[in-house]
């Protein structure tokens, strides 16, 4: 992170559209919290090699709907765990308000910046700024930032430390 907000750096896992949260993390694993075991699980029914090579600084590239489905926290407890942000077509409600209360960056993006990215590219990613530099093809790409408000949610590690931090003010 940086004084201006989340920042990221790191390789495009493309994804198609409409990802169900099922099958971000199985259903099997709802009863199981700990953000170090749920890591293990995210997307292994889609792309079994995500959970054990994705590095911090990476992003889930995808298209519309993604998440949709069940409303839980699990696959966004398991994308902080890696350190992982989001640049999607489309979240629906639920999911987006799981994503920045669980402190995941999120940008939305029309399908011209998703179709300038494939998989594998590295990126380079200011989600204070919406903007986005894919360093593989050398193309600069800007979409809308998130409100102020709810970056400062992301910013502070999601929606209990953003709670925390007013309370210590």
């Amino acid at each position: 992170m940086s004084a201006a907000g989340k920042t990221s750096s790191g390789r495009a896992w493309k994804f198609s559209s409409d990802i169900s949260s099922d099958q971000l993390i199985s259903a099997r694993h709802v009863f199981e919290f700990d953000p170090r075991m749920l890591r293990h699980h995210l997307l292994a029914e889609v792309r079994p090699e995500f959970a054990q090579q994705a590095q911090p600084g990476d992003v889930i590239v995808a298209g519309r709907n993604f998440a949709h489905g069940s409303n839980h926290s699990h696959p966004f407890l398991a994308m902080k765990a890696l350190g992982v942000g989001l640049l999607v077509r489309s979240l629906s409600r639920g999911p987006f308000r799981l994503a920045i209360f669980m402190g995941v960056p999120v940008l939305m993006a029309g399908a011209d910046v998703l179709d300038a990215i494939d998989d594998g590219d590295r990126l380079d990613i200011d989600f204070s700024r919406g903007a986005i530099f894919n360093a593989t093809s050398g193309k600069q790409m800007q979409v809308e930032p998130l409100a102020p408000f709810l970056q400062e949610i992301v910013n502070a590690g999601g929606g209990l430390e953003f709670v925390k931090s007013q309370l210590t003010t």
